[in-house]
């Protein structure tokens, strides 16, 4: 292995050279040497990775033709198989830019998809189903019908993924119309699957049934095909998970109890695919428990399944596995070694941020745990809430890319006709216009040139009157805005000032109240003086967006008490459809949150959102600090923001206990 790892360096190393001192007149690189070396099954990833890196760069530096955008590609998909997915954004943003320049809408596409493939691995849903949106559209442009159903098909993943099933089922069948024209089985076996598993979640157990069934006769195609081995290994394994989760679900553990075996039997599931093969033992586990078992066999399956999940640091596996592990102690009575591994599931899920298992866990536990039944009952309820909102939240994100981007098609099919059309007309009105124009200069060229400067120095005189009038407008503004800094500044600030001085020289017994009103009113007169020099500089909202202000208000945040301070700003706000003053009441109202937070909260997380929903705005502002009761606060802060609400027109609500505090904003 030393001897071989020796001479693919010595091979990587000689190539460099050879394409450093190649001739600068040359205009292509041969790379083969590199792709054979990128192919070959016997290098080492890391090896690999070398290869791939530098043929990239190599290519990256070329002429952009359609040879290298093929290579690119190639490359971009390698990245994707070393799990380097920053390297596959990078290759796969080079392939759009090329392909976008070159009007090569093929590789445009399939840069639109492999962008999409990187959000789906990072799990941002939103992002990968409009770019694979926008894949779909250029693919159905270029009639390429096993790409256009690809994309579909992803597009109903990532619906699925997302909890979004009967918009996913109508997805996967269109998928299927176009994928069953073609010859990829693979595919088509991927789209029953997919299919199967939302009529599942639906409900329609029968159908589903069915479409599992189609995917095995998929299956059995592909290996007289010679398909690749181990990904039927593991896709069959899978289908037998699915199947026995379908029966699970109609209460035939029987049935579910067999099928879960015989994917736990397939050869060479334990060793290559460790993640399905702890899954399996898991679910049969929890068939045999609800056949009302309690056999120890199930307490070995449980936790052999644990440890696998945990040595291949599967967090989302070991949430589950803690989980049916509590409730196996629970069906034996062993309440109390059940609510500590529910606990433990819990703990975890919030730290993976797995909604699924967070509820499941807090439901459980708010019926088992008595001493903290309505604690844990209560989380569950917020939790319940929160994920409904998100839902709705998501279905009308993902309806709403589907309708931007059917839009955005809609217009540039319009705006190439239009186009086309003016492209014509110009170019027969430039030349009737032309003809025209060489016989009146032939006849007339000194009263032509006489016209061009009359009218060029009527454009200067036009041009000069604009000049002037912006000039008048900006000294009149520049001017009243001055004035009103002179007045703050001469008039307020010296008269605070001489009544601060003459109340230092006011003799007073109380000395303390003295220095405290001394105190006021110099931070008075520097808040004037403050509000002055902004008004000269035009600070708050000229010279910045909104957002940089709002940042650079969160980030000068600090108190006694640690608090952390974030803030959220929704992408999809357009700011300058909101006027200023309404800018400066949301600002003075974060301003005056943030500063009761600083003072009362003993807060160790503070969050600031705004958040777009249809044509409203939402500002949540939460902490998790000790909470008050806003029927007995009279004091300034909580009246000053009701009456910017007011003044925003909004709907203020404000839920506050132990454990923290909401303000929820809407207008």
């Amino acid at each position: 292995m030393c001897k071989l790892k020796i001479c693919l360096y010595f091979v990587f190393l000689v190539g460099i050279t050879a394409c450093v001192h190649k001739s600068e007149k040359s205009d292509t690189i041969n790379i083969d040497k590199y792709f054979d070396s990128i192919n070959s099954e016997s290098i080492e990833n890391a090896i690999k990775l070398k290869y791939v890196d530098t043929a990239y760069h190599l290519l990256a530096a070329e002429n952009n033709d359609a040879t290298n955008r093929k290579l690119i590609s190639i490359l971009a998909r390698e990245y994707f198989i070393l799990d380097q997915n920053d390297a596959y954004l990078k290759a796969s943003k080079e392939l759009y830019s090329q392909s976008i320049l070159a009007h090569d809408t093929s590789y445009t596409a399939k840069a639109l998809y492999y962008i999409g493939d990187y959000y789906e691995n990072e799990r941002i849903t939103d992002s990968a189903f409009k770019y694979y949106s926008k894949a779909e559209k250029l693919y159905g442009i270029i009639k390429d019908t096993l790409n256009t159903g690809r994309t579909k098909l992803y597009k109903a993943g990532v619906l699925y993924d997302a909890g979004i099933f009967t918009e996913s089922e109508i997805q996967t069948a269109k998928a299927l119309e176009f994928l069953n024209t073609t010859e990829n089985e693979r595919l088509v076996y991927e789209g029953y699957n997919l299919m199967a598993l939302n009529l599942k979640e639906l409900n329609d157990y029968t159908n589903s049934m069915k479409y599992f069934n189609l995917a095995l006769e998929k299956l059995d195609i592909l290996e007289q095909k010679k398909y690749n081995p181990d990904k039927l290994i593991k896709s069959r394994a899978s289908i037998y998970n699915n199947l026995g989760g379908l029966y699970e679900k109609t209460e035939k553990y029987s049935e579910a109890i067999k099928l879960y075996q015989k994917g736990i039997e397939t050869q060479g599931i334990r060793k290559n695919h460790p993640r399905l093969y702890a899954m399996l033992l898991n679910n049969l586990a929890e068939s045999l428990s609800k056949t009302g078992s309690t056999h120890t066999k199930i307490e070995e399956l449980l936790l052999e399944s644990l440890k696998i999940r945990e040595e291949n640091k599967i967090e989302e596996g070991i949430v589950s596995s803690k989980i049916s592990i509590g409730e196996f102690y629970l069906l034996k009575k062993e309440t109390k070694k059940g609510i500590e591994y529910i606990r433990e599931g819990y703990e975890l899920a919030k730290k993976i941020s797995s909604s699924y298992d967070s509820k499941k866990s807090l439901k459980l536990l708010s019926t088992i745990d008595s001493l903290n039944s309505t604690y844990y009952n209560n989380l569950y309820i917020r939790l319940n809430d929160s994920l409904q909102q998100v839902d709705r939240i998501a279905k009308n994100k993902f309806a709403r890319i589907a309708y931007e981007t059917n839009q955005i098609e809609k217009k540039n099919a319009f705006l190439s006709k239009k186009n086309r059309i003016i492209t014509i007309a110009g170019l027969v009105i430039i030349l009737i216009l032309g003809s025209v124009m060489t016989i009146y200069r032939l006849k007339s060229k000194n009263r032509e040139l006489l016209l061009i400067k009359d009218q060029n120095e009527a454009n200067e005189k036009i041009y000069q009157l604009m000049l002037m009038q912006k000039s008048k407008t900006d000294e009149v503004r520049v001017e009243e805005r001055n004035r009103i800094a002179m007045e703050l500044h001469d008039g307020i600030v010296n008269r605070v000032f001489t009544t601060r001085y003459n109340l230092m020289q006011l003799q007073s017994e109380q000395k303390a109240r003295k220095e405290e009103l001394v105190q006021e009113l110099i931070a008075a007169e520097n808040e004037i003086r403050k509000v002055s020099h902004e008004l000269q500089e035009n600070l708050l909202f000229e010279d910045k967006i909104f957002q940089n202000a709002l940042q650079d208000l969160i980030q000068m945040q600090k108190n006694e008490f640690d608090t952390v301070f974030d803030l959220y700003v929704d992408k999809f706000i357009e700011w300058s459809q909101i006027t200023s003053e309404s800018k400066v009441q949301m600002y003075r109202i974060i301003q005056e949150a943030v500063q009761n937070i600083n003072k009362y909260s003993h807060a160790k997380n503070a969050d600031i959102m705004f958040l777009r929903t249809g044509e409203k705005i939402t500002i949540y502002i939460e902490d998790n600090g000790v909470g008050f009761d806003s029927g007995k606060v009279k004091g300034m802060g909580l009246k000053n923001i009701k009456q910017r609400v007011l003044a925003l027109k909004g709907e203020l609500s404000i839920v506050s206990n132990n454990e923290g505090t909401i303000l929820k904003i809407v207008f």
